[in-house]
């Protein structure tokens, strides 16, 4: 009897094994594809800042930063890096063809998490930020997690000025854009209720949605030249304090690497 037990006991010990080696296979790469990236971006962000009217030879090859292969083959659903500098805001932007909340509460392997991922919706938006606004949505985390820190950080005293920059990396080209308004907003869908492709919509979206907000949360730099030629970025999530609301930080286009 005390062999049977015994032979049992090993045989489950050697599942645990077995199921624990297998699981540790399927962690680690999983969490170093995007650990890494966020190493190399921060360490980028360290280092000093080319002077503006230093520019690369017109035949340049873009080379990017971020290993998409690596990112891939944990999840090809992952097609861009968000990155604010300087702000700790650094994560890779997915999508799901057919399924646009399946990122909503799952992280970018594809498992469960409450603070869900950073994504667009496909049935709105590409893949190659060409949509005259492009969307991300993430969760605002008490944390400070995915856009947690959004809120805090451009209604606050100098932040617009201080992290007025966005970086999106695709795997052929790097897209910058500058922040011109952090405003509250209605819980209605941006891209459902707007043609952007109509240059009125566009012009009143502007005019009467972003730039004239009057809120204490709302921070818009006035001097900010925007028009409906422009390609806009808005990172989307939670308004704190008010769940009936969310808090759009809105930005345009700028010259882009390629």
């Amino acid at each position: 009897m005390r062999r049977r037990y015994a032979a049992g006991a090993l045989i489950l010990l050697a599942a645990c094994v077995l199921l624990g080696s297998v699981a540790l296979r399927k962690l680690i790469p999983q969490e170093t594809a995007v650990t890494r990236v966020q190493a190399v971006l921060a360490e980028l962000d360290s280092q000093p800042k080319e002077p503006e009217e230093v520019t690369a030879p017109a035949d340049a090859i873009y080379e990017s930063p971020i290993d998409f292969q690596d990112l891939w083959e944990m999840n090809p659903d992952i097609y861009a890096w968000l990155q604010i500098p300087g702000m700790g805001v650094s994560h890779p932007v997915l999508q799901r063809e057919g399924d646009d909340s399946y990122y909503l509460r799952r992280d970018s392997r594809g498992e469960s998490s409450r603070a869900g991922s950073i994504f667009s919706e496909s049935k709105y938006n590409g893949r190659d930020f060409t949509d005259p606004v492009s969307i991300l949505y993430g969760h605002c985390m008490r944390s400070g997690e995915m856009f947690g820190t959004l809120q805090e950080v451009y209604s606050g005293e100098g932040g617009m000025e201080e992290y007025s920059e966005i970086v999106v990396y695709l795997p052929d080209q790097e897209l910058h854009y500058q922040v011109f308004a952090a405003v509250p907003y209605s819980k209605k869908h941006v891209l459902y209720y707007h043609d952007f492709n109509d240059p009125e919509v566009f012009q009143a979206f502007l005019d009467k949605e972003v730039l004239s907000v009057r809120s204490i949360n709302a921070a818009i730099d006035q001097e900010a030249e925007v028009s409906v030629t422009d390609r806009l970025l808005i990172l989307s999530t939670c308004l704190k304090g008010d769940n009936q609301q969310r808090y759009l930080v809105v930005a345009k286009q700028l010259q882009n690497k390629e």
